[in-house]
């Protein structure tokens, strides 16, 4: 365990944190176990640590035992059918806080003894590091020992609210919205050039506020700000948001990811199923726009 945190995390502050032990500690694992294998395992720099040949060896065996390990705990625990322990997700800021949510706690109020973790935030975070047990993305990942599954199709739009459009000038085509105040990304923080939504609707559109979340932006349209890009799901849930140009539709695809070990266990494998059911429920509010 130790030895794989300092790979994935190339400090020992940093492993430390991901164990949830000191750094000394992680130091003092790190050093008994080269002094075992008679074989330096890492280069220590200011920079951080690095594998040497020796530790290149020794990974894809580490890699190995952790997964045996977490194929024998579910199976010996005689946890199969149990949902027990914890499952960490990662996604969108948008998706997660304004959909997966709430859908969450109605899964743990079945499963009360199951630990949820979401990770709403901009950005993505790594499988392969253990960061997350399962993985939410705008992109479905081209190599990498993964599984994954389209989840669904979504849609976007302008909006704005009736009160900002009040007295403004009409919007009938892409250079109209160059009168009007956007609200967009702050294009040097996004995570996912994916999102650079304003390019698709109206090249060289200059926004004038700015946020590195889309709940953020969402909330300045909401108090009025002026006009900007939601996703559907968004959109339909806030409500009191008129469709701008509404022929002008954007569409996105929302990628679910996990590990093979780890959609293994029964806790992983019951939460994957029951997002893809609450997805399939409600497939009219990522696709269409409210009455």
């Amino acid at each position: 365990r130790y030895f794989l945190a300092l790979c994935r995390h190339q400090s020992f502050v940093s492993a430390a944190i991901a164990l949830k032990t000191t750094h000394p500690t992680v130091a003092r694992k790190i050093s008994g176990l080269e002094t075992l294998l008679q074989s330096q395992l890492f280069q220590r720099s200011a920079k951080g640590c690095r594998l040497t040949p020796a530790g290149e060896m020794l990974l894809p065996f580490a890699e190995q035992m952790e997964s045996t390990f977490i194929h024998l705990q579910e199976t010996v625990s005689g946890q199969n059918n149990q949902l027990v322990g914890g499952v960490r997700i990662g996604a969108p800021n948008g998706f997660g806080n304004l959909f997966l949510a709430s859908c969450l706690i109605d899964f743990q109020t079945l499963h009360p003894d199951l630990e949820i973790e979401l990770l709403a935030l901009p950005k993505y975070y790594s499988l392969s590091k253990r960061e997350v047990d399962i993985l939410i993305s705008l992109n479905k990942p081209e190599v990498g020992n993964v599984v994954t599954r389209k989840l669904i199709s979504y849609k976007l739009g302008l909006f704005a609210t009736n009160k900002y459009l009040q007295g403004k000038d009409e919007i009938n085509r892409s250079d109209d919205l160059r009168k009007h105040r956007i609200v967009s990304f702050i294009d040097e923080l996004v995570f996912d050039q994916d999102m650079m939504f304003l390019e698709e609707i109206a090249p060289g559109l200059k926004s004038h506020f700015r946020s590195s979340t889309v709940v953020t932006q969402m909330n300045a349209l909401m108090a009025d700000g002026g006009i900007g890009v939601l996703p559907y799901f968004m959109a339909n849930t806030i409500g009191n948001l008129t469709p701008i140009l509404p022929e002008k539709k954007i569409e996105r695809v929302f990628w679910l990811q996990v590990n093979p070990d780890s959609r293994q266990l029964a806790r992983v494998r019951t939460t994957i199923d029951f997002i893809v059911n609450q997805i399939e429920k409600n497939r009219d509010l990522f696709l269409s726009l409210a009455a």
